[in-house]
């Protein structure tokens, strides 16, 4: 996770979104960070995959384990080493001092109980995880993203996996509001760039860090 490590360097701010479904799905999580120096948006993700989506949709099998070897995707060893890891990412980004006092995690309401116990246990708490509605209320989002993609203030790591993600993803417009659905049902995951778009909610809300900085972290870990 070196994209992680750079992202820690780099930023005076870090908010994280999280997407996933059932075992067929993806989980995925986004760190959003603000630059310290340009105030730049920087976004890096992850994602996590059980046996079952490799042994069910043989079709991307191959695909998933590309990003395996790019190091942006875990096949996960037992059924809770996704939520685990999530929940270790997070509190590394708490204990840094990077994380908001108040919403620095946005996840998807549906089916979260085992993930909010996860991150009780690294007391990462209600304060700051909050539920971000699906559908059209993410249309600010994207939007918003598009808008600083357009001016240059919404920066990435390119990861393959993010532009599979957001290949599979369709536009519908549904009346004045706008959605992000699949393409196709199954096989075609979008986790990590709903995971974004939760993110981008948080950080909308131009969030300041709880206190220190990684370099105090630093200091900290060596001094003890």
């Amino acid at each position: 996770m070196a994209g992680l490590d750079a992202l820690m360097a780099r930023c005076e701010v870090i908010v994280g979104g999280i997407d996933g479904g059932g075992l067929d799905d993806l989980l995925g999580l986004c760190l959003l960070g603000r630059d310290k120096v340009t105030r730049d948006w920087l976004a890096w993700c992850h994602a996590w995959a059980h046996d079952d989506v490799l042994e069910r949709r043989k079709d991307i099998a191959d695909r998933l384990r590309d990003f395996e070897a790019d190091g942006d995707l875990t096949i996960c060893a037992d059924p809770t080493q996704d939520l685990r890891d999530v929940a270790d990412v997070l509190a590394r980004i708490r204990d840094a001092g990077l994380m908001p006092e108040e919403y620095g995690v946005g996840i998807d309401p549906q089916g979260v109980a085992a993930l909010v116990e996860e991150l009780a246990d690294r007391q990462i708490d209600d304060k700051q995880i909050v539920a971000v509605t699906q559908g059209y209320r993410l249309m600010s989002a994207i939007f918003g993203t598009e808008r600083k993609l357009k001016d240059g203030t919404f920066w990435h790591f390119g990861q393959a996996l993010m532009a599979w993600c957001i290949g599979n993803a369709k536009v519908e417009q549904r009346g004045s509001a706008v959605l992000i659905t699949k393409q196709a049902a199954g096989r075609a995951k979008i986790d990590p760039f709903v995971a974004l778009l939760d993110a981008v909610m948080l950080m909308s809300r131009n969030p300041e860090a709880s206190g220190g900085n990684l370099d105090d972290f630093i200091r900290e870990m060596k001094a003890a």
